[in-house]
Parts: C-alpha cells; sequence; structure tokens
C-alpha cells in the first residue's frame, strides 16, 4: 500500500481525507479502541486515503468571546491515530500544535514516540492560536528543521510533514500565499485548508498561490480543501468562533431549510459546500495547484456526524469527475481474523495504565495486516466515468470479511482508463 504521505506529496493525483478529534483525556484504552473501531466501522465504505487526526487547543487567545463549545483536553493524537492504522489499515495525518509543548527536548521526544512506536509518518505541524500567546515549544519553523533532521541518518525515520493555511488571513492581509512558499522553503509538503464555506476567498488564495509560484519557478504544492456540515445556530457561531468566514446569505440560505419540510439545515449546509466546491473547482481551474479534500465534523450533533459520510461522497465524486477522466474505486477484504484478534487484544486492555501494551498490539496487528496486503488480490468494484455525479454514489459490496474502500490505487485506475481522456 502507497504511503499516506507519497499520496499527499504526488501532484499527479488527488487526495482523499476524513477528520477527527482524540477522545478526552482520561477515556480508557479499552473505550478508545471501542471508539475507534465504530468510526472505521462506518469508513469503510468511504474510499478515502486515511485519517486527519487533530490536535485541538484552547484557541481562547485568538478570539475574545466565548467558545460556543467548552474546551475539554483530549488523548494525545499521534496515540490515537495509532489505533486507526492497526484498525483499519490505512495511515493517519497527525496535527502537532509544536508551541504547545514543552520544549524542543519534549517535541522531539513526542516524535521519536509517534514515529518508532506508533509508526507515523506523515505530520501536520501547527503553530500558536495567536501572536500573543505564550508559548514554551518550537515554533513551526523551528520544528520543521528539527523533523527533517530527525531522519536524516537514518532513512527508516523520514518523516513529511504539511502545514494549514487559511483564506480568511488571505482575503484580510493578502499575505497568505507568500506564508505557503515559506513554509515549502521549511519543507512543507502539502497544505490543509481551514473549513471552507467563502469559496470566493479560496479562490483567490488559490489562484495568487499558483501565480507566485510560476513567478519563482516552484512546482505548487498540493492544498486539501476542508468542508464541514453546520446544522444548528450553535455550531454556526463555533464554526465563525473557530476563523471560518460563512456569508450572510450562506446562513439565511441554511436556516431558512428550517421551514421546509423537504429539507434541514444540515441538508442544506451540505449542498452549499457541494456548490463551493464546483465554484473552487471552477475558480481555479488549469492554475496548476494540485487539489485534494478533507471532511470533517466540528460537533458531536448525531445530524452533522451523520452528514460528514454522504458530504464525503459527494465531493470525492465533484473533484473527480471534475478532472474530466474515467475513475474507479478498488477493493480489497480484510481477513475477519485480524480485525477480530484486534479487537480481542485491545478490549482486554481497558485500564488507563496499559496505553504502552496497547500500543505495542497496535503496532503488531499493522505489521500483520500490511503483510496481508501485500499478497492479497484487490478486487474492482465499480468503474465511474465523467459527469457521474448526479447518477449517484458508486455500487458498494464487501466479498467475505470486513471489505475497505480505498482510493490508493485511484490515481493508476484512472490514468490507466483515460480512454481519450485529457
Amino acid at each position: 500500500m502507497e504511503a499516506l504521505a507519497d499520496t499527499l506529496a504526488d501532484p499527479a493525483r488527488p487526495s482523499f481525507l476524513f477528520g477527527v478529534t482524540p477522545p478526552r483525556e482520561g477515556t480508557s484504552a479499552g473505550k478508545c479502541r471501542e471508539i475507534c473501531s465504530k468510526f472505521v466501522a462506518r469508513q469503510r465504505a468511504l474510499a478515502t486515503d486515511g485519517f486527519i487526526v487533530y490536535d485541538i487547543q484552547d484557541e481562547s487567545s485568538r478570539n475574545n468571546e466565548k467558545r460556543p463549545f467548552p474546551f475539554r483536553s483530549l488523548l494525545d493524537p499521534s496515540w490515537y491515530a495509532g489505533l486507526f492504522q492497526a484498525e483499519s489499515g490505512k495511515q493517519c495525518l497527525v496535527y502537532k500544535c509544536t508551541p504547545n509543548t514543552e520544549s524542543e527536548e519534549h517535541f522531539m521526544s513526542w516524535l521519536e514516540e509517534a514515529n518508532r512506536l506508533h509508526r507515523h509518518r506523515a505530520f501536520n505541524l501547527v503553530g500558536a492560536a495567536s501572536s500573543s500567546q505564550e508559548v514554551k515549544g518550537p515554533s513551526v519553523e523551528e520544528s520543521a528543521a528539527l523533523l527533517r533532521g530527525y531522519g536524516k541518518l537514518d532513512a527508516s525515520k523520514r518523516c513529511r510533514f504539511g502545514c494549514v493555511t487559511i483564506a480568511e488571513r488571505h482575503a484580510q492581509k493578502h499575505r497568505e500565499h507568500d506564508n505557503m512558499l515559506r513554509k515549502i522553503g521549511w519543507g512543507a509538503e502539502w497544505f490543509v485548508s481551514q473549513g471552507i464555506y467563502d469559496p470566493d476567498a479560496m479562490v483567490e488564495l488559490i489562484n495568487d498561490y499558483a501565480a507566485l509560484c510560476r513567478s519563482r519557478g516552484i512546482v505548487p504544492k498540493k492544498v486539501l480543501l476542508t468542508f464541514v456540515p453546520c446544522g444548528r445556530k450553535k455550531t454556526l457561531q463555533f464554526i465563525k468562533w473557530l476563523g471560518m468566514k460563512i456569508p450572510q446569505h450562506a446562513e439565511e440560505r441554511i436556516f431558512r431549510a428550517a421551514e421546509d419540510p423537504t429539507t434541514s439545515p444540515v441538508e442544506m449546509s451540505c449542498q452549499l459546500n457541494r456548490e463551493n466546491l464546483i465554484k473552487i473547482l471552477e475558480g481555479t481551474s488549469g492554475c496548476g495547484v494540485p487539489l485534494g479534500l478533507n471532511v470533517e465534523s466540528v460537533s458531536g450533533y448525531r445530524d452533522e456526524i451523520d452528514a460528514t459520510h454522504q458530504l464525503f461522497r459527494d465531493l470525492q465524486c465533484i473533484l473527480l469527475d471534475h478532472r474530466g477522466s474515467p475513475w474507479m474505486v478498488r477493493w480489497y477484504d480484510v481477513p475477519r481474523t485480524i480485525g477480530e484478534q484486534h479487537r480481542a487484544r485491545g478490549l482486554s486492555m481497558g485500564s488507563d495504565g496499559d496505553m504502552v501494551a496497547a500500543s505495542e498490539s497496535q503496532r503488531q496487528m499493522l505489521q500483520e495486516f500490511q503483510q496481508m496486503l501485500a499478497s492479497a488480490q484487490a478486487t474492482v468494484d465499480s468503474a465511474r466515468g465523467a459527469q457521474s455525479f448526479q447518477a449517484g454514489q458508486a455500487a458498494l459490496c464487501a466479498f467475505g470479511g470486513a471489505a475497505v474502500a480505498s482510493s490508493v490505487l485511484l490515481a493508476g485506475l484512472f490514468v490507466g482508463l483515460k480512454m481519450g481522456g485529457k
């Protein structure tokens, strides 16, 4: 299986990720495994390349307004991401807010554990919530240098990283494209956007980024566009609190849907997300910036969480159809014995003090899974052509065991099936 970092850094193909946050601090290892297992069970029907596991920070220093949802400390994203690798066979992009570490030494210790114990190779380095925040750990630039140096003497340790990009900053100061090139100079190989409800700001940023790359003779790095459902005014308040801009007309359209018996606010927000992706694709067509997708929920409301799954399918179809070449989803079987053994081991480690033993179990299960994939035959499930979004989603079927959908091989398949497409 192609490494997630390789797919993220590959400009020739899109990348598809699904975002998740770790459970609260104090959640037992057994409960964490149960949460992860249920999440992955739903994700099997989605052709994701992997998952984003966020490092959530307070961010109160950035915003004087009261946080709509109270901040609660969460478990280490690296540890939790390791559960996803063992359970799903897919790798994770692990976020790390580097200034929140205690020191450079503490960051390096975290990186060593993330790399050696949890086997992560892809990271997103995030800075402080605001310039006024008092920090102890290294900056993003300093962390990037540490991460690059970490794998220089040992290729097995090599890690790769990306950064975030925020269109709202560009709309205000018109310098975000400069920030992106500076981070590329530090070694960043991809960017993940903040949630998007203002497509015009993202179109302007991508086009300015593309123009600056051309003027400097630099190949643009991939930008993953993030989309978030919103079905409640409290969620809307939180989205705004996080710094995402929602135009007034979009806000009115979302909540006007509450008066329509045929739809709902969360469904209307997903429709807006679909329209916004189309606007971004049309507005940046031909600029040369490779794009990918990330979908997440910022709340714990069931309808908003449920909406992310169909939204992911819809957005993936829109992006792939926009490329103009036929494409297909490919499947592989995960023998039930591996998943069952993994769950049995994990659920037997229910105490808070068993994190290290649980991590060792997850690493062993991942190795078994990767050995199985090396000899397994992939099954082609469905082929899709351009303009297929309106015709519906790909048929999903499983062949014994626990089937997993993968877009890891999408590039080779839809390039190989061009049939005269551009």
